[in-house]
């Protein structure tokens, strides 16, 4: 008698030409540039808080590099990502360069002020007594600041995605600045002080002023020895303080002269 066995189906045999899946996509290096060079360009934009944003543009430089090398070799998906981080990182790394030369700027300045003492017509000491009133002239170091008009209870700058909302109220404080000095010295909104009637200080709202105000003229403007010109300078305060005067320095390290901005 024949013993019969079982009949089992043929294994299967991959069909000739079958390619294996693709490799998923390798995104993280343009997701983790952008993400770098986007927080690093906001961080650029704070005086010296911006310090960290060097280290994050930079960075963020490399990983969306490499991003893009992925994306164009058909390693990633994400090449517009990588490019934005590109984008992002490269402006940062500017403003950074920027603020290093505004700073190193305003150190010479400060060593020309002390040894060439008595240039200043009116100095602040952080109150909100003041000596001069709008209209009239105040220098420290090489600038010559003229205070013309005080715009404050502005509550948004700008529109659509760049839109600016204050948390109280933005005082917008339009100033002509002159370069009374031998060389060419570094104008920024963000070395002037804004004070109330108790004498307590506001800084400038230098990203509300570039993101909407493009004739700002007060983000790191290098002004030349004899040339002048006028600028905004945006300020936050809360809605039931006024501005009572506004302390002009021409770096961050001089001693500043105050103008009245009420009387």
């Amino acid at each position: 008698m024949t013993q019969q066995f079982p009949q089992y189906p043929p294994p299967y045999q991959q069909p000739a030409g079958h390619l294996a899946p693709p490799a998923p996509p390798q995104n993280g290096f343009g997701t983790a540039g952008f993400v770098l060079g986007l927080v690093g360009l906001l961080f650029s934009f704070i005086p010296l808080v911006g310090v960290i944003a060097w280290p994050l543009v930079i960075l963020g430089l490399i990983f969306a590099g490499v991003g893009l090398a992925r994306a164009r070799a058909g390693r990633a998906t994400n090449k517009g990502l990588a490019i934005a981080g590109l984008a992002c990182s490269a402006l940062g790394l500017l403003v950074c360069i920027l603020y290093a030369s505004a700073f190193a700027s305003a150190v010479s300045s400060s060593t020309t002020d002390a040894d060439a003492p008595g240039t200043t017509l009116a100095t602040g000491s952080g109150d909100a007594q003041a000596t001069a009133g709008l209209g009239q002239e105040v220098r420290d170091g090489s600038f010559a600041f003229t205070v013309t008009k005080v715009e404050p209870g502005v509550k948004t700058l700008g529109d659509g995605f760049l839109k600016s909302t204050a948390q109280g109220h933005y005082v917008l404080v339009h100033l002509t600045v002159t370069n009374i000095g031998k060389d060419a010295q570094m104008f920024s909104g963000g070395n002037q002080k804004l004070l109330d009637a108790q004498g307590r200080e506001f800084d400038a709202d230098t990203g509300a002023a570039v993101m909407n105000l493009p004739d700002s003229q007060s983000f790191l403007n290098n002004i030349n020895p004899g040339n002048s010109v006028n600028g905004t300078v945006v300020f936050d305060m809360p809605t039931d303080v006024a501005p009572a005067a506004i302390e002009l320095h021409d770096s961050a390290f001089s001693g500043g002269a105050t103008v009245a901005l009420t009387g």
